[in-house]
């Protein structure tokens, strides 16, 4: 009897000494914490905020990835990714974050040679410069929202590119239109390196999702999840996006 009332006794440390390891986890998160998202996210929303972050959860080591290849969050072990466009995968968790707006510019020079169009239906006597998925060899139209509805039009190029970076690169070089998320071209615009036009007709928002491969993720991910969602909202006010 004494034997088992002592062992009950230890038992019971090991589990207060247990809560109470977790309950430090709650309080301060901690361990590697890896996040996919595109570039101009990482670039222009993130990582300028990212030193309160660090300050408010030092324990955490962030690993970010940024690319326009669709990652697999489970067989590669992401603990959570930002992903623009309608979700694909229905097995993931998904908390949404927003809109982008996408504008369509070119370059002064691109203009000057071929006129600003005015009106969508003006798209068919100029080029574009194409982008296509990654993952598929397939091209992506440009999309206009008329009386509420979406009309997609194709406009045709000499130049096709799968890397947001090199498909601004390209229209400041003058190949051709291009429509991108505003936050892409940000830099651009302001500098003058390329010019919005049709901006009298938007193109459809694209809806902005934190994916998760869980439903329980761990603390560094819920800590994470609610600090990039002020993150984004802030942006969204501030019509940054």
């Amino acid at each position: 009897g004494q034997a088992f009332y002592e062992r009950c006794v230890h038992l019971l440390a090991e589990l207060e000494e247990a809560e109470g390891a977790l309950r430090n986890v709650a309080a301060r998160p901690r361990g590697v914490l890896r996040v996919e998202m595109h570039g101009s996210h990482a670039l222009h929303l993130v990582l300028p905020r990212l030193a309160e972050f660090h300050e408010r959860y030092p324990d955490i080591e962030l690993v970010i990835s940024s690319g326009d290849r669709l990652v697999d969050l489970v067989r590669e072990g992401v603990d959570c990714a930002i992903r623009s466009g309608p979700l694909r995968d229905s097995s993931l968790v998904a908390r949404g974050l927003g809109s982008v707006h996408e504008v369509v510019c070119a370059s002064p020079a691109y203009l000057a040679a071929h006129g600003t169009p005015t009106h969508p239906d003006e798209l068919a006597r100029h080029r574009a410069v194409q982008f296509f998925a990654p993952n598929h060899d397939i091209d992506y139209p440009f999309a206009f929202l008329f009386d509420g509805k979406v009309r997609e039009i194709d406009v045709r190029g000499w130049l096709k590119v799968n890397e947001s970076h090199n498909y601004v690169a390209a229209a400041v070089q003058g190949f051709g239109l291009i429509q991108i998320p505003r936050l892409g071209v940000a830099a651009e615009l302001a500098s003058g390196a390329l010019v919005e036009v049709l901006a009298d007709w938007p193109a459809p928002p694209i809806p902005v999702h934190l994916l998760l491969p869980s439903r329980h993720p761990s603390p560094r991910v819920r800590v994470f999840a609610d600090w990039i969602a002020q993150v984004y909202a802030q942006a969204q006010q501030g019509r940054a996006l």
